[in-house]
């Protein structure tokens, strides 16, 4: 079905743009898309973590329960290796807030595009009650969100300007855990956000939000800075990117039903690294039903 009308909105919508330049041209893609791929379901990425403490980390918290996160990275190099390793493969490479992919440097006088993020911040640890330091259930992978000047790829990743500045680095060690999402407890299966795809804005979708987490979700956007203009411009490069391998199939005739399932598998399921792509819930919300049906033969549970 959907090829038969896809055809014929795509022919109207080249009509529509005949002669007109490349923004105009790119218009078209979205007229057809609007038209032929409702948007699907869209949250920040659930992150489902292995419930097995990293080994290092389980050692050092039953002989020292009481202690710093500073006091273990520094004591245990090997242990703080491990937990590194464990969020990313939980986090199939992806930032916990944004979901840009974590970078790893190259080249001396670089460093990596990661630090461990504590959900619930360290200083809300109460001696002698629960330690949020040592908490792997507290432990995040995050972006330096902006702040690093020398990570790889620091054109596109860094920024001068406060007004870049996104998920850890705006949040500090704010009280602010119970007003924003948990992306431990998010569910997987709800639509939460959708995005404009001429700005790359991130939106809290109020049809199909649940209204016990609307506050949440705005709260989330904002404490985190999650328009940023810089994750906002890269956002509007992925939307680009998806948009031309739509206008290219379509071009070539190719059975769009069929394509999109593809293309919704090329772009969301993990890589032979166990790494997603970056902006992983903007790409779900893209492609509309066909991501839906993917994810739904995996239970969501990527």
């Amino acid at each position: 079905m959907i090829n038969g009308i896809a055809r014929k909105h795509w022919n109207c919508a080249k009509n529509l743009t005949s002669g007109l330049p490349d923004a105009s041209q790119r218009c078209c893609v979205r007229i057809w898309i609007s038209e032929c791929v409702p948007s699907g379901g869209s949250s920040m990425k659930r992150i489902f973590k292995t419930p097995t403490v990293p080994e290092g980390l389980r050692k050092f918290a039953e002989l020292y329960p009481d202690e710093t996160w500073e006091h273990f990275r520094r004591a245990n190099r090997r242990g703080y290796r491990e937990v590194k390793k464990q969020l990313l493969k939980d986090q199939h490479g992806l930032c916990a807030y944004c979901e840009i992919n974590i970078k790893f440097a190259d080249e001396e006088g670089e460093v990596d595009d990661f630090r461990v993020e504590h959900f619930y911040p360290k200083s809300e640890t109460v001696l002698g009650e629960h330690n949020y330091h040592l908490d792997w259930q507290n432990l995040l992978g995050v972006c330096h969100g902006g702040s690093q000047p020398n990570v790889e790829d620091a054109e596109e990743r860094f920024s001068r300007r406060k007004i870049d500045r996104s998920c850890d680095v705006p949040k500090g060690g704010k009280p602010i855990s119970e007003r924003i999402l948990n992306p431990l407890e998010i569910p997987a299966d709800v639509r939460i956000y959708r995005y404009a795809a001429h700005t790359g804005r991130m939106i809290v979708d109020e049809e199909t939000c649940p209204p016990e987490l609307q506050r949440k979700a705005r709260n989330t956007i904002r404490e985190l800075n999650l328009n940023a203009p810089r994750l906002m411009r890269m956002r509007r490069e992925a939307i680009q990117v998806l948009e031309d391998e739509i206008e290219n199939a379509l071009n070539a005739g190719e059975d769009m039903e069929s394509f999109l399932t593809v293309l919704a598998e090329s772009f969301l399921l993990p890589d032979s690294d166990g790494n997603c792509q970056a902006f992983f819930s903007l790409i779900r919300w893209f492609l509309g039903p066909a991501a839906e049906n993917v994810l739904s033969e995996y239970n969501y549970a990527i």
